[in-house]
This record gives C-alpha cells, structure tokens and sequence, in this order.
C-alpha cells in the first residue's frame, strides 16, 4: 500500500513540477488561449485548450498562464469542462490548480493507473481563468514557465515523456471607454442628409481642443457644409474631396479665461454635423483615419497641455438609395387613404384604368403584389374597422421592405 502510494506521488509530481528540459518536437500539441475584451474594471473568463493532432496519447499535462499583473487581476482560476470528465467521464486523478498575482498553473495526470488517456482532440478546456481588467491598454495572456517554486513547465505527458506543446497567446482588447462617433442613416438620392460627430467623454478630463478626420466616399456623398454644434471659440474646416473623400476638422472650446467653456466631461457632446449632397446609389463608410489630409494631420484629443489617448471610434455610415417615399395604400397618391384609393386599385385591375403613380403604395398588405386583396385591405381599414395600412403610414417615408421588385416611377425597386 505505501509502495502505490509513493508511485502515484511521484506521478503527481513529475506532471506537476516537471524538469525545466522537456524534450522537443512536440508540434503534433498545441496549447491556445482565448482573449477577452472589455473597459478597464470589465471582468472576462480566458479558457486554456489543448489539440491533439496524432501526437499519441497523452497521460496529463502542466503549464502556467502569464499576464501583466498592472493590467490583468486573476480572480481565480477553475478546471475546464473536459479536464473534469476526462478520466473515462470523471475528474482526474490529480488536479492541482495554483493561482497567483501574475497568473495561474495547473498541473493533471488523468489516471495513477494508466486508466485514462486523451487522444486526437480539438479544442479540449483544460482550465478557465476568470480576469478583471486593471489596465487602459490592449494586453495579452500567455504561457510561460515561470510560475510556482519549483516554476511549472508548460508540457504535455505521453508515455512517461514530457513533451513541449506549440502555444499561441491570448489577446485582450482593451475598450477605452471614451468614445468618438459618427451617426449612420438612409438618404434618398438627391436628398440631402447629414451625419453627426458626438464624443462621449466618460473618465477624461475636460477637452480643451480637438482635430478630428472624417473620411467618406466621395463617389456616394459630397460635403455641402460643415456646421459646429458645440460652442467652439475656434472652428476650422478643410475638405480633402481628392484623397478619397476626407474631412479635417479641429476646434478649439475655450482661448479666454476662465477657460470655462471646454468640453465637459462626463457627457457625451454633440461636436458638428456635415451635410451631404448625395451624388449616386451606395454607403459611404464614415471613418476616422488616424491621418487625414495634405499634409497630413493627426486626430487629437488635447486636455490642457497633454494629447490623450485616441477614444473608441465608432464608424457610421450613409446609405443612399434610389428609392422614392409614399404612403401604403394612397393608390392615388393624394397624399390621404380614403374610399378613393381603393376604387383606382379597383379600375386599375379590372377595368384597364390608370397604372398606379407607385405600384408600392397600391401593395396595401406589402406582400409584394398588386391584387384584390389589397382594395380589400383599403375597405377594411376604412369602415370595418380593419388593420390600419403596414409601414410606411400614415406618412410618407422609404420603403422598410424593399427588393419586391415593386417601386415608385422612376426609383430603383420599380418593376
């Protein structure tokens, strides 16, 4: 009895404190780590995985998980879902998971007896680490030998050898919490529409200057005018339209003592909104290009003498279409849904009377024809109380389910 249970410590042990020399080539292993993302204070769950791509069987493993202590906090670290049934449906043998300011090890050997091995596999959790993010910029996780006294190697056990795995690390994208957004919408094309450029501004100081690129697709839209809607003491504009479309603007909030009128902060703020003329069907992306223009300029965001870090961009976009608006079921597009709109679809149908001015508003029921059930629909909705007409009702607007090949004259869903 003392004789076994000296041989299954010294298993314990072997897997849990291997050698620092571990024999090479064992490629046909590899250990990934998921990422996480998140706002500094956020908290995600890394899982460590292990694939076997006919490298043999493996009897157990150890490793240890790094990461930046100043920018990841290990708030403790569990057995994944298979190491927990991986001796033929149970737990292993020997699991001992340690965790410590600067990451976690775990050390298994699935069977003292040989019971239990795990072949070809993908993607198999061997552990899950549970973080809060304690940082401001993007970090990553990764397996290291240098955890625990005497350190924890990073190895897997087949047949009583210790084998080293292939690794790849985890990324951590780090979300400033600050943001600079573009709205996105719908235009109709030879509309004009607008975008606004807003900065929400959650833990940054007040902002004395800003300079911001917008890019756009001067192929779609053009800028009409660049409007400020918060109160810079300065504002300035430049157009690049030949570099693809990009706009360059930067203000200033306050020159004049008491310097009272900055971007706060703690709000998100409306900064200007550009007006477009919209040139030709598509979606112009609005981006903000870290440079913009000729030559070029960076964004920035200044508070008092110091350039902050760049917020979160939040792109928009502009989708133009080729669409006229109407109102479901004005068949006789006078503007109102009445006894009317219902006898034109009638004698359109049946007694060769006028084609619709949209064949859209005439689809009452938005089924994507034109038929009796839609006059039906009309009378229903007048004098027996029935369903009020589908979108777009009672005014006008775009079409929320275009592609029925059914449209207004001349716009791009016309038959």
């Amino acid at each position: 009895m003392l004789r076994s249970m000296m041989i299954m410590l010294t298993i314990a042990m072997a897997v849990s404190f291997v050698p620092a020399v571990a024999i090479a080539g064992g490629s046909a292993f590899t250990f990934s780590l998921t990422g996480g993302s998140g706002a500094a204070g956020d908290s995600f769950t890394a899982s460590a995985l292990l694939d076997n791509s006919g490298g043999g069987d493996i009897q157990g493993w150890s490793f240890g998980v790094c990461s930046d202590p100043a920018a990841l906090t290990v708030d403790g670290a569990n057995s994944g879902a298979d190491t927990e049934t991986a001796k033929n449906g149970g737990a292993p043998d020997f699991n001992q998971i340690s965790t410590f300011a600067e990451g976690a090890t775990q050390g298994v050997v699935l069977c003292f007896t040989g019971c239990a091995v795990i072949g070809d596999t993908s993607g198999f959790e061997m552990l899950t680490i549970d973080y809060t993010i304690a940082g401001s910029s993007d970090t990553t996780i990764d397996y290291c030998n240098t955890l625990g006294a005497p350190p924890v190697n990073t190895v897997v056990v087949v047949g009583g050898a210790s084998l080293a795995p292939d690794t790849s690390a985890g990324l951590v994208d780090v979300i400033n919490p600050n943001q600079l957004s573009a709205s996105s919408g719908t235009a109709v094309l030879g509309d004009a529409a607008s975008t606004t450029v807003s900065f929400n501004n959650v833990n940054y100081p007040a902002i004395d200057a800003v300079q911001i690129n917008l890019g756009y697709d001067n192929t779609v839209v053009s800028a009409a005018s660049v409007d400020a809607d918060f109160a810079f003491e300065t504002f300035l504009v430049q157009d690049f339209t030949g570099n693809g479309g990009e706009i360059v603007v930067g203000g200033l909030a306050d020159i004049t003592p008491p310097l009272d009128g900055l971007i706060p902060a703690g709000a998100s703020t409306d900064l200007f909104t550009v007006t477009w003329n919209t040139d030709a069907e598509g979606t112009s992306a609005m981006t903000f290009p870290a440079t913009a223009g000729s030559p070029a300029q960076d964004l920035l965001f200044v508070a008092g003498q110091s350039s902050l870090e760049t917020p979160t961009l939040i792109d928009g976009s502009l989708t133009v279409v080729n669409f006229n608006q109407f109102i479901r079921s004005d068949c006789n597009n006078d503007g109102t849904v009445n006894i009317a709109d219902g006898v034109y679809g009638i004698n359109y149908l049946f007694q060769g009377g006028a084609d619709p001015v949209c064949d859209d508003a005439c689809d009452s029921n938005d089924d994507g024809a034109i038929d009796a059930a839609d006059m039906i629909y009309i009378f229903n909705y007048r004098f027996l109380e029935g369903p009020a007409p589908l979108a777009p009702f009672p005014s006008a607007d775009l079409d929320p389910t275009p592609g029925d090949g059914l449209g207004c004259d001349g716009d791009a869903d016309d038959l």
